[in-house]
C-alpha cells in the first residue's frame, strides 16, 4: 500500500506581502495510507487555500500541520504513530500553531490519540473533510476538538470541491465512491467510512475533463470497490463510467484500481478491451484461494472461479497486467490452505501481487475467531509467497524484451541520458518502472515516448527510446520492427 509521508510537492510557497501586511497563515500536510486517503488530503488543502491559507511543503514554515492517518492494520498505525511523534515535536516548538489529526485513526480511537498525543489540537474523521476550515480556525483560536464531528460518514466530495493535487501534474487519482458495504471479517473500513456510496457518472466525467484541461494525462480510479460503482443508484455502472472517460479529450491513460473479483463482469471486460485509452490493467484483491479460508473471511468465490476470471481477462486483452493482494495468516489458515494459495499463484501467473500478514483488529469478527495463526508463522508464509511471486513477475516481464512499450517519463535517472518512467502496466508508486536510455534527446517529465525493451527484472524493465509517440493514445504494447 503506498504511503505519502512527504507534504504535497505541488504545495505553493508563501505569498509575498506588502511591507507591514500580515502574511497568510501557512499549512503543511502529511498524508498516509492509500490514494483514497490522499484525495481527502488534497481536498482539505484545497478548501484551506480557498479560505486564504497558504500551503507550504516545509513544516518549519507552517502555522498548521495536518496529518491524515491510516489505521487499516497494525503496520499502518505504527507508521501513523511515528508521523504523529514528529508532528507532536513540531507542535511543542510552535506554541501559536495547531496540530490537526485527520483520517481513519481518529474516527476509530480519538480518545486514545488524545491521551497518547496531547499536542493534538483537533481531530477530523473521514466525514469531516468538508469541515476542515472551521476546525482549523477553531483550533488556532484555542478551541480544542478531540473527537470527529461526524459518525461513519455520508460525506462524498464532488467535482466542485477544490483540490490541491499532491501528484505530479500529469497524473491524478479520482475517487469515484467512498465507504464499503462488504462485510469482510478482517476489515474495519465499513465501520470507519460508512456504507458504499457512488458519485454520479456525470460528476466524475466533469472532474476528469477539468483535470485534463489542467494537463493531467493519466487518471487512476479509486474506491474501496471500484467495480461496485453505480450499484447504489441508477445512473450507470463502472462499464458506463469507463466508456465515458475513454472519450475525455486530453486523457491518455485511464486505470482501474481496487476491483472485487465477483464483480468483474463480461460487459466491463468488453469495454476495457474496446477502448484504447483504458489501460489493459486491473487490480483485483483476491485475498486467498482456498474456499474454506475465503468463507471464513466473509468473501465470495474460490480459486477455480478466480482462475476462470484471469483467463477471461487475458482472452480479451492478452497483454493485460493483473495485480492482486493476498492475506496470509488469517485465523484457521492451515499449511494445506497456504499450499493451495501457492498453487493458485503458480496457475494464475499474476503480473503483480502483494501480500500482508493478518492483523488482529479489535471490533472485527475475525478478532474473536479461534485458531489464531502465530505471527512468526504468518511472516514465514508471507516471505515464501513473495519469493514465489518474484519469480512469477520476472516470467511475466521477460516476454516484453524485444517489444515496444509506450512509457510515461517521470524523472531523470541517476546515470546521464537515463530516464525513469512507467508503462500502462505500472500504477503509480505500487508497481515497477521502465528505465529508458534516451541519449541526448530533449525530453521532459510528463512526456510519452516509445521504448524498445531490452532487459527485464522481476519488477522493472529497461529499454531504449524508439520515438516520441504521437497524439493517438494506445495502452497496448507492440512487437519491435526487425
Amino acid at each position: 500500500m503506498p504511503r505519502h509521508r512527504r507534504p504535497p510537492h505541488t504545495a505553493a510557497p508563501h505569498r509575498r506581502t506588502r511591507r507591514g501586511a500580515r502574511p497568510p497563515l501557512a499549512v503543511a500536510a502529511v498524508s498516509l495510507g492509500c490514494p483514497k486517503n490522499l484525495v481527502d488530503t488534497e481536498v482539505m488543502l484545497g478548501l484551506l487555500r480557498g479560505d486564504g491559507f497558504s500551503i507550504t511543503a516545509d513544516a518549519r514554515d507552517a502555522d498548521v500541520l495536518l496529518v491524515n492517518t491510516c489505521c487499516f492494520i497494525e503496520d499502518a498505525r505504527a507508521e501513523a504513530a511515528e508521523a504523529l511523534e514528529e508532528a507532536a515535536a513540531w507542535r511543542r516548538s510552535h506554541r501559536a500553531g495547531a496540530l490537526i489529526c485527520a483520517g481513519c485513526w481518529p474516527q476509530m480511537a480519538a480518545g486514545f490519540l488524545h491521551r497518547r498525543f496531547p499536542e493534538i489540537d483537533a481531530c477530523l474523521g473521514p466525514g469531516d473533510v468538508g469541515h476542515v476550515v472551521s476546525v482549523v480556525r477553531d483550533a488556532l483560536a484555542g478551541h480544542k476538538a478531540y473527537a470527529p464531528r461526524a459518525a461513519p460518514s455520508a460525506y462524498l466530495y464532488d467535482e466542485s470541491a477544490p483540490r490541491l493535487r499532491a501528484t505530479p501534474p500529469w497524473t491524478a487519482y479520482i475517487k469515484i465512491a467512498d465507504g464499503c458495504s462488504h462485510r469482510c471479517r478482517f476489515c474495519v473500513i465499513p465501520r470507519l467510512r460508512g456504507r458504499f456510496r457512488s458519485r454520479s457518472v456525470r460528476a466524475i466525467v466533469r472532474e476528469a475533463e477539468r483535470l485534463a484541461e489542467e494537463g493531467v494525462r493519466e487518471v487512476n480510479l479509486v474506491a474501496q470497490d471500484t467495480t461496485a460503482f453505480g450499484r447504489d443508484h441508477r445512473e450507470g455502472d463502472i462499464a458506463d463510467l469507463l466508456r465515458d472517460l475513454a472519450h475525455v479529450e486530453g486523457l491518455r491513460w485511464v486505470r482501474l484500481l481496487y476491483g472485487f473479483p465477483t464483480r468483474v463482469t463480461g460487459r466491463l471486460i468488453a469495454v476495457m478491451a474496446a477502448e484504447p485509452r483504458i489501460c489493459d490493467y486491473i487490480d483485483i484483491p483476491f485475498q486467498h484461494s482456498h474456499p474454506d479460508v475465503l468463507r471464513s473471511m466473509g468473501r465470495p468465490g474460490e480459486g477455480e472461479s478466480y482462475l476462470r476470471l484471469v483467463h477471461r481477462l487475458r482472452d480479451a486483452m492478452p497483454d493485460i497486467a493483473i495485480r492482486s493482494t493476498f492475506l496470509v495468516g488469517f485465523p484457521g489458515e492451515t499449511e494445506t490452505h497456504f499450499r493451495d494459495l501457492l498453487q493458485f499463484l503458480q496457475a494464475a501467473q499474476l503480473d503483480r501481487a502483494g501480500a500482508f500478514c493478518y492483523s488482529r483488529e479489535s471490533g472485527t469478527p475475525a478478532a474473536d475467531l479461534p485458531h489464531q495463526v502465530p505471527a512468526e508463522v504468518a511472516q514465514a508464509r508471507y516471505d515464501e509467497l513473495m519469493t514465489l511471486q518474484q519469480t512469477i513477475s520476472l516470467a511475466r516481464n521477460e516476454p516484453w524484451v524485444g517489444r515496444e512499450l509506450e512509457v510515461l517519463l517521470e524523472q531523470r535517472g541517476t546515470a546521464p541520458g537515463r530516464w525513469i518512467g512507467r508503462s500502462f502496466r505500472d500504477a503509480p508508486e505500487i508497481d515497477g518502472s521502465v528505465e529508458v536510455r534516451a541519449g541526448r534527446r530533449d525530453l521532459r517529465p510528463g512526456r510519452f515516448v516509445r521504448a524498445a525493451i531490452t532487459a527485464a527484472e522481476p519488477y522493472d524493465l529497461t529499454g531504449e527510446i524508439a520515438e516520441p509517440t504521437g497524439p493517438a493514445p494506445r495502452s497496448r504494447g507492440r512487437d519491435m520492427q526487425r
